[in-house]
């Protein structure tokens, strides 16, 4: 059956004016996607996201991200008050996990190195692979200090871990995990970077870091500002903004130091 003339107008015409008053909201929905919030108020930019996939929200809120074989060189931060203990009454972390990301996964060969933001404490990495095993052990390393590499070239689960950090709570163990696979289905960083390193820095004085960062060739692939678990302290704020850095060059651990050294966590 063939539809008159003056009925296909009258459709188009409903068909354009529906399609007019959708397109703004879709504008709207997307425009509104450059910056989430999380259910506890916390606040992303993640209009980085496109370098690749890196996300800082995904490694706050899972503790955990996937590399591919682009990535060489991976930097682990033990953040202030990571040996604190979460199940004590009073909340001293200031965030969520005691290593950043606390669980990573990797390709073969990957080089990975902790750096001890803990003001004030002394750390060891102890490694083990599936069975128990030792694979490595860092020996102590002091604040502001990285540990030796590890390069795990063998496919499996390892955990690392340290004991015997919190008096008032014994039984709290410091833990992450290192998945070595073949085919890590990365977040990546669209190969702008070999090294990749994790970082916190007080949210008020964010500006001036990433400014510090920046004019040494490192490039700041993500960020996210988080309430500080324990409401924060003079000096701090009570916002901390978690910083994914990348770079190919060997000044990226000195440059994170030397911010370290100035940073008001005590």
């Amino acid at each position: 059956m063939v539809m008159p003339n003056h009925f296909i107008i009258l459709l188009f015409a409903s068909v354009l004016s529906l399609s007019l008053l959708i397109s703004p909201t879709l504008l709207i929905v997307s425009h509104a996607q450059n910056k989430t919030t999380d259910l506890s108020g916390n606040s992303s930019d993640i209009s980085a996201n496109g370098k690749g996939g890196i996300s800082a929200q995904d490694v706050y809120q899972n503790r955990m991200m996937a590399f591919g074989d682009s990535i060489k060189n991976i930097i682990i931060l033990l953040p202030n008050e990571g040996h604190e203990s979460p199940a004590l009454p009073k909340e001293q972390r200031i965030i969520n996990q005691p290593y950043v990301p606390e669980n990573i996964v990797v390709s073969p060969g990957t080089n990975i190195v902790w750096l001890n933001g803990d003001v004030g404490h002394t750390h060891t990495i102890t490694l083990v692979d599936e069975n128990g095993d030792q694979a490595y052990s860092s020996g102590k390393f002091d604040f502001n200090t990285v540990t030796n590499p590890v390069v795990l070239n063998k496919t499996g689960k390892f955990t690392y871990s340290e004991a015997d950090v919190n008096q008032d709570d014994p039984k709290y163990v410091m833990q992450g995990t290192i998945t070595v696979s073949e085919n890590p289905s990365p977040n990546g960083t669209n190969g702008t970077s070999d090294t990749v390193a994790f970082f916190m820095v007080p949210a008020k004085d964010l500006d001036k870091h990433v400014s510090e960062i920046t004019k040494k060739g490192i490039e700041v692939l993500d960020k996210y500002t988080f309430k500080d678990l324990r409401g924060g302290q003079k000096g701090t704020g009570a916002e901390q903004t978690l910083l994914l850095v990348g770079s190919k060059d060997s000044q990226l651990i000195s440059t994170l130091q030397s911010i370290a050294s100035t940073l008001p966590y005590s």
